[in-house]
Parts: structure tokens; C-alpha cells; sequence
């Protein structure tokens, strides 16, 4: 992957966890990852409205450079 790249996951995921997408970010060059706070696996869609904003930010900076 050579574009920039958001990782996302929850604090409480065990499928996904959050060292596991650190460890997926170190070797991707400039991506971001984002741990979601309290949330499991289905975070989307216990919470989508984080999700949602975490990408538009993301994606507004992208726009910016």
C-alpha cells in the first residue's frame, strides 16, 4: 500500500485489536490509526457516527496537502 491509509479499530476488539493494527500501520507509510474507546468488534455499528467523522476528517486533510 503506497497510499495514505486510516486504520481503524476499538479498544475492545479481539479480532482486530488494537496492537494489531499498530502492527499493520508500522509497516504502511503515513497511515493513521485510530482506537475507538470503549467499543468491540462492531463498533461501525454500535457507534457509526464516530466512524463517519473520524473519515471525513481523515479524508479533509488529504484534500489538504
Amino acid at each position: 500500500i503506497t497510499h495514505p491509509t486510516l486504520i481503524m479499530t476499538c479498544e475492545n476488539d479481539s479480532g482486530s485489536t488494537p496492537s494489531m493494527s499498530q502492527a499493520i500501520a508500522s509497516e504502511i507509510k503515513g497511515s493513521q490509526v485510530i482506537v475507538v474507546p470503549g467499543l468491540q468488534h462492531m463498533g461501525l455499528t454500535e457507534n457509526p457516527s464516530f466512524f463517519i467523522a473520524a473519515l471525513v476528517d481523515f479524508l479533509d486533510e488529504l484534500a489538504q496537502t
